[in-house]
């Protein structure tokens, strides 16, 4: 149970309840450490699932979080840290004085169509941010649009599946996540997401906001998945220019929907014109074919009619993302899930043949120790203890051999006791996480203070057994990098190979 004055990972006070939702709660917190408030979200696992999918859940929220550390836009809320529990993970994230839209249209009701176009405007903005890096929000809905006190409208609440294989191997576990009255017909047709899933969602959105209700409202959630399969929603009456932008985007077809650029075209003649816009020219038929549905898990399923295809409804469970904040999640590498595939970054090198690094990374060897590929922009020195930073100097990584100690908790926790670092903060001291895919691994993470700056590190202890010698690799940054830094962490991490049984 949370409640108010809880202190979460021994530095974040929480003060007040900000939001609350199915899948956790959103709390104000007080940053001890760095003397600012934050906003924690603890990502709860959905009642329902089995302990399989309990397991393959959180498997897949740590991976997926992680794919939006380089994501970096004014109207996305960004995600500074993510803490390991025992159960389930806390995320910070900054905090931002808001209102979400959901809040302006139950106070205010129904907004004119040129402000929802200017909010629409910036949804867009920051759904292409998060497409350029080869991802997607999949559940951008008014309560997810946060409208700051300065002005700034600010997409939040990412979901824990995020890329097409992390959506895949979920809905291959029957779990559909999503928010039924904003969710894309595709992902109940097949179990996918496309990036004009999410386009379809501001559509929702949009209609909503200058309407005062959702395109599908029907009594129960079964009622309303259905709904939005069978033909789009009745016509919006208050929306004026924005007419041919939300009928463009509610197309039963993801190909047939506006493209963005179509989309910002019409978002901005409603801007200019409120009252009337271009009618926006009808898509070309599409000449995809109508596939079969994937079957998931055997399951019933209910028929949307003769001739279309099945949508799962009965039977397979529909996870419904109330409130999840889940912005830009970023943390340290997950193990290795039960579906789907594995990292593209998790290079396995064979010591006779190395494979090629990943592009843009070049090797460094150090002969008798170990090989590792870094970016081609970082330096790395040539003699002593190694050491390497990024161009500006940070991220920081060494690396040196001791011998394997029988307990590398207690070796760990010896040499914490003579760290002797201003504001030294203990994250965790742990053995073989659950959160390290990569290698069997003991983890120490601590921050402290250099200068003005707070300090993150990770020291990783990697055994070799064939020659009783471990590695200590030992990952510096700045604390507001973190998130973004891990993924390289990540990257470099997934090509090392030990040569000390050589």
């Amino acid at each position: 149970m949370v409640t108010v004055g809880q202190r979460v990972a021994e530095r974040y006070r929480l003060l007040r309840p900000l939001a609350a939702g199915g899948m956790g709660g959103v709390w104000l917190a007080h940053d001890e450490a760095g003397d600012d408030l934050v906003a924690l979200k603890k990502c709860a696992v959905p009642d329902g699932l089995t302990r399989d999918e309990q397991d393959l859940f959180r498997v897949w929220t740590v991976r997926e979080a992680r794919a939006f550390a380089g994501v970096g836009h004014p109207n996305v809320v960004r995600t500074l840290d993510v803490l390991p529990g025992d159960d389930d993970p806390w995320i910070v994230m900054e905090y931002v004085p808001s209102r979400s839209l959901q809040q302006v249209i139950d106070e205010s009701g129904a907004l004119p169509p040129a402000r929802v176009a200017g909010i629409g405007l910036a949804v867009l903005d920051a759904l292409l941010a998060v497409r350029r890096m080869g991802l997607l929000h999949l559940d951008v809905k008014p309560g997810n649009v946060l409208i700051a006190d300065d002005g700034r409208v600010m997409l939040t609440d990412f979901g824990p599946a995020v890329t097409t294989e992390g959506v895949r191997a979920l809905a291959t576990a029957g779990i559909i996540l999503g928010s039924p009255k904003y969710l894309a017909p595709e992902r109940l047709y097949d179990g996918v997401a496309l990036p004009e899933s999410d386009l379809w969602s501001l559509g929702a959105t949009l209609y909503h906001a200058v309407e005062g209700h959702p395109p599908f409202v029907r009594d129960t959630t079964a009622a309303t998945l259905l709904a939005l399969t069978e033909g789009p929603p009745e016509p919006p009456a208050r929306a004026g220019a924005l007419v041919p932008v939300i009928a463009g985007l509610l197309r039963i077809d993801p190909e047939a929907r506006l493209g963005p650029e179509a989309v910002e075209e019409g978002l901005r003649a409603a801007i200019r014109q409120p009252s009337a816009g271009p009618a926006l020219p009808a898509p070309a038929p599409s000449t995809r074919a109508d596939p079969a549905p994937e079957p998931v898990a055997s399951r019933p399923a209910a028929s949307r009619g003769a001739g279309r295809r099945t949508v799962v409804l009965a039977g397979t469970l529909v996870v419904l993302i109330a409130a999840l904040v889940m912005i830009l999640v970023v943390t340290r590498p997950g193990r290795q899930p039960t579906a789907g595939p594995p990292p593209t970054s998790a290079v396995q090198v064979e010591v006779a043949a190395p494979a090629p690094p990943p592009k843009g990374f070049v090797w460094h060897v150090r002969p008798g120790e170990f090989r590792v590929a870094l970016p081609q922009s970082w330096s790395a020195g040539q003699s002593g203890p190694f050491a390497a930073a990024g161009p500006h100097g940070t991220p920081q990584l060494s690396a040196r051999v001791v011998s394997t100690p029988l307990n590398p908790v207690a070796m760990l926790t010896g040499e914490e006791s003579t760290i002797g670092l201003p504001g030294y903060r203990r994250i965790r001291i742990v053995d073989q996480p659950d959160d390290v895919w990569w290698q069997k691994a003991t983890v120490w993470e601590f921050t402290y203070q250099r200068g003005g700056d707070t300090m993150r590190a990770m020291q990783v202890v990697i055994p070799d057994p064939a020659s009783r010698k471990s590695i200590v690799l030992d990952w510096r940054t700045p604390r507001t990098d973190w998130a973004r830094d891990l993924t390289t962490f990540d990257q470099i991490a997934g090509t090392f190979s030990s040569l000390l049984g050589e």
